[in-house]
Formats: structure tokens, C-alpha cells, sequence
């Protein structure tokens, strides 16, 4: 496996972006004396507002669009792992959230099997949707604690983790994929792509026809996460107020040979901030 001489800093450690200014600066470690690179190489996380990255190399600094910056070869997760958890949905918060609320078991728990969708005992039981990538393997699993009658994500930090965090792989590369990756199918061409696992989930269960595959995040509507797409047609559905930022990726990708279109559908008045089709849903409900 080919070797870099410098790698990004896997501490938590963050400094201010010489772009931006925020702290949000990730810097180069030199592998061979574990020292920094120059205060100037590095990467910021705030890839959607500023996107700054420089590699010290040649002494070329480069910002961060769709450039070639070095590879980094991603750490799988057991697939036993992963197997272990699809059962004890009767303790899965949201997999009770979605029966009292007029779905039917029989209808859900193949789709929980079908995404990949597990039980962790962690926050005296929580969902865990796992990341399985286009070639089956396992990049990691976000485990999040959901309100049974709400449905709504317990919004603290002390309710969402990570497998990857759990397990404790040594050297673990962290390379995250798109939740539903896996069903990339030939036969069908056209993908739905939203925010959140929760959505992507019930949106199955609403109009399974298509495939549904979520970010995440709203930053993680981008060229690494959307690639296995790129033969596809997409239509994304960001949450309200994120239309002007994936439209602008969209239209950045589509000039590189994709075929994605961003819907405005969220981002009329009525809709508050932040909803998503399930809100929507709910609203019409």
C-alpha cells in the first residue's frame, strides 16, 4: 500500500483556517518525525462555506474543490458486527415510533433488514443505521437515541455516537459512504438522496419504488459521497434551507457528467426551517 509522508492530524486538535479564520483547521503531520507541516497545509472542516486545503507537496497549495489529493485507504467493520444488531427491534426507539404510527411490522422490519438499520443497548436502546458501501464493505454505523412517541432525534451530544468509536480498530480510517449505498441497483437509474437516515428510511416505507440514500448531513451532499451516483439520475431533497448549497455541488458535479437535479419542493413558505419530507408528511397529515 503506497505510503504518504503526510497525512491529516487524527487528534481532535483543531487551529484557525488561514482562509476563513475559524477554527476549524485540520493541519499535515509529518509521518516521519510526528511533527506539523507548515501552519499553512492543512484542511478546513467547513467544507461547504470555505473548502480551503493545501497538501505539502512541491510547495503547491491547492483549494479544495474536486482536485486528486492523496488516497486514504478506508478501515471495514466486521460484517459480523453489523449482523449481530438486526434483531431486538422491540427495544429500537424509532422502530417503535414508526409501528404506533400505523406502520406495519411486517412492512418495517424487512425494510430495517433491507437498509441495514440495527439495535444498539446504548441509551437504554437506540437505532443504528450502518454505512455499507457499494462493494458490501462496512465504512461504520451512527447509533442515535430517538424519542419513542415524537420520533424526533434526542438532540444531545450524549445521544449519538459512533461504532467505529466503540470498537476501537486500531488505525482506524474513517471514510464515510452514503446510508443506503448498498442498493445501488443497474436496473434502476433513478436515486433519491436526502439528509437524514430516519428520512431515507420512512421515505422507503412511503414510496418504495424508489431507492432512498441519505448525506447525513447537509454537508455531506458532495463529490466523495455522491461518486458511485455518478451514472446514475438523482434527484436530491435537501432540508428546508439547503437548496442554494447542494444546487450549487449539484451544477458543480453535473458539469463533471452527472445527472442531478435539486428540488425546491422544501422550500416553500409554509415550511418551517430545517423540515424534511417526513415533517411534510406529518404536516399533511
Amino acid at each position: 500500500m503506497t505510503q504518504y509522508r503526510y497525512q491529516l492530524d487524527k487528534t481532535s486538535k483543531k487551529f484557525n483556517c488561514p482562509q476563513c479564520g475559524k477554527k476549524r483547521f485540520v493541519k499535515y503531520v509529518d509521518v516521519e518525525n510526528d511533527n506539523y507541516a507548515d501552519s499553512k497545509y492543512g484542511r478546513c472542516d467547513r467544507e461547504s462555506s470555505c473548502g480551503y486545503l493545501a497538501y505539502p507537496t512541491n510547495e503547491i497549495k491547492m483549494n479544495y474543490k474536486y482536485v486528486e489529493v492523496p488516497p486514504i485507504k478506508a478501515t471495514y467493520i466486521e460484517k459480523e458486527l453489523r449482523d449481530k444488531s438486526l434483531n431486538k427491534y422491540e427495544i429500537n426507539p424509532l422502530v417503535t415510533y414508526l409501528i404506533s404510527n400505523g406502520y406495519s411490522r411486517d412492512v418495517v422490519e424487512p425494510t430495517l433488514l433491507k437498509y441495514h438499520v440495527g439495535t444498539s443497548n446504548m441509551f437504554n436502546g437506540s437505532t443504528v443505521f450502518w454505512q455499507t458501501d457499494h462493494s458490501g464493505n462496512i465504512r461504520t454505523g451512527k447509533i442515535m437515541a430517538y424519542d419513542t412517541v415524537t420520533g424526533k432525534r434526542i438532540k444531545d451530544k450524549a445521544s449519538i455516537t459512533w461504532v467505529h468509536s466503540i470498537v476501537n480498530i486500531p488505525n482506524f480510517n474513517l471514510k464515510q459512504c452514503l446510508f443506503g449505498l448498498h442498493l445501488i441497483d443497474s436496473k434502476q437509474k433513478r436515486i433519491a438522496v436526502v439528509e437524514s437516515e430516519k428520512t431515507a428510511l420512512i421515505m422507503s416505507l412511503e414510496f418504495p419504488s424508489e431507492i432512498w440514500m441519505a448525506t447525513g448531513s447537509l454537508q455531506g451532499f458532495k463529490y466523495d459521497y455522491l461518486l458511485p451516483l455518478k451514472n446514475y439520475e438523482v434527484i436530491a431533497f435537501p432540508d428546508k434551507g439547503g437548496f442554494h448549497k447542494w444546487n450549487k455541488v449539484a451544477q458543480e458535479l453535473n458539469s463533471l457528467g452527472f445527472d442531478i437535479r435539486v428540488s425546491k419542493y422544501l422550500e416553500r413558505l409554509e415550511f418551517d426551517d430545517g423540515w424534511d419530507l417526513v415533517d411534510v408528511i406529518e404536516y399533511d397529515a
